[in-house]
Parts: C-alpha cells; sequence; structure tokens
C-alpha cells in the first residue's frame, strides 16, 4: 500500500532567511500605513498565513473580514515575490533535502504532498524559488483554513483524488519542524516525522512524542529507512 508524506515547508524543506516574515512587515506598512516596529513580534513558526495576517489586524485593533485578510495576504505575496526574486536573497535548500526528494521520486509507493501554513500560491512562489514544487502533488494550504489542525483531512482527501490511491491513516506521515506540526498530524490520527532544522531542537520536539524525530535529513539512508520502511 502506497505511503502519503505530507511535507511542512518552512523550516523543514527551505530556509528564507527571513524573507517570509519580512513581507509580512512589508504588507502591514503598506496596508496600514504604519513602520513595521510597531508591531510586536510575530509568531510565525508553524502558523497559517491567515493566522499570522489575523494576528497583526488583532495588533492594530482592526475588525477584519474574510475578504480583507485575503487583501493582505495579496498584498504580502506581492512583497514575497520581490523578495524572494531579489538579487541579494540569501535564503536555501536545507539539507539533504533535494537528495530526499529526489530519491522519494523513484519509490513508486511514496506520495509526496505539503502539508503547510503557506497559503498555495505562497507555497508555490516559494518552493519554484528552489525548484522543489514539481515534487509535490497537492496537498491543504493556509488558504484552506487559518487553522492548521484542520488542514491534514484536505490533505488526505486532495491526495486521493489527485492520485487515485486510498490511504490507510497508519500509513500517512507529517514530516515537520515545529511542534504545530506534531499537534496537525496527532489531529487526524496520522504520524509525525519532526526534524530538528527550523528554531525547535531534537529535545524539544522529542518532549512532544512525535512518532519520530530526526536532527535532520543529512543521513539520507536513514531517513529513508524511517520513511519508508518502520
Amino acid at each position: 500500500m502506497a505511503r502519503l508524506l505530507l511535507f511542512d515547508i518552512d523550516g523543514t524543506l527551505i530556509d528564507s532567511n527571513g524573507a517570509g516574515g519580512a513581507a509580512i512587515l512589508d504588507a502591514a506598512e503598506e496596508h496600514f500605513g504604519i513602520k513595521r516596529e510597531q508591531l510586536p513580534a510575530l509568531h510565525l513558526a508553524g502558523s497559517t498565513d491567515p493566522a499570522i495576517a489575523m494576528d497583526v489586524f488583532g495588533h492594530m485593533n482592526v475588525v477584519h473580514t474574510p475578504g480583507e485578510v485575503m487583501a493582505f495576504l495579496d498584498r504580502y505575496l506581492s512583497h514575497l515575490q520581490r523578495r524572494l526574486q531579489a538579487p541579494d536573497f540569501s535564503g536555501y535548500t536545507l539539507p539533504g533535502v533535494a537528495e530526499l526528494l529526489q530519491a522519494l521520486g523513484g519509490e513508486r509507493e511514496a506520495h509526496l504532498g505539503l502539508l503547510t501554513g503557506n497559503v498555495k500560491r505562497g507555497a508555490v512562489i516559494k518552493l519554484s524559488r528552489h525548484g522543489l514544487y514539481d515534487h509535490f502533488v497537492d496537498g491543504g494550504f493556509g488558504s484552506d483554513h487559518h487553522d492548521r489542525n484542520e488542514l491534514g483531512p484536505v490533505a488526505l482527501k486532495r491526495m486521493q483524488e489527485a492520485t487515485g490511491a486510498t490511504y490507510h491513516i497508519d500509513d500517512v506521515i507529517v514530516i515537520g519542524d515545529t511542534p504545530k506540526d506534531i499537534r496537525c498530524a496527532e489531529a487526524f490520527g496520522a504520524k509525525c516525522l519532526a526534524v530538528a532544522t527550523g528554531q525547535y531542537s531534537h529535545a524539544e520536539l522529542s518532549a512532544l512524542n512525535p512518532w519520530r524525530c530526526l536532527e535532520s535529513f543529512a543521513d539520507l539512508p536513514a531517513t529513508l529507512d524511517v520513511l519508508l520502511r518502520h
């Protein structure tokens, strides 16, 4: 039976070196006519784009509609595209990721999808910048719901429709770098491979009892063994 592997993006596959957070602040300055220093630190890791936007509206004490949140995110995406294409962009694909995705692409029974807080257009922008987007069939995105814990069933349904496969929940693995990825997997009964490639350490992630936890994807045979044979 096929395994469904659902990857987070930021801190798991790529590091945009602050470009995403900076683009949110660009959007806030443009949308509200403020200086970015007026906003408190935003909690980005593991959050969905709509949830981050809603936090910005909340900090500004501005009542918002879903349409206004999406208008804000349109500004964000414009700035994200600009920053990722800038000559001084310093983001990078995390160690071992390109090799892992290449190897998984040769496994007929491994189906690759996304489970990310990025709205879909943001996911396309980020992964395309690193040449990774074509590895993935479909998935669940922040544009589907502001609550990350609601995205697992969306990703599962979309992937089943796209591949024609039926996945047993025991064969669904969420791969991510934050506590929110672990909780997202738990919310729909999937396994979570936590990877300490973002801002959380191996010890911090392991303390939350994910199915498995790795320091990184640097050891390709070990990573493939976990994802395909455990």
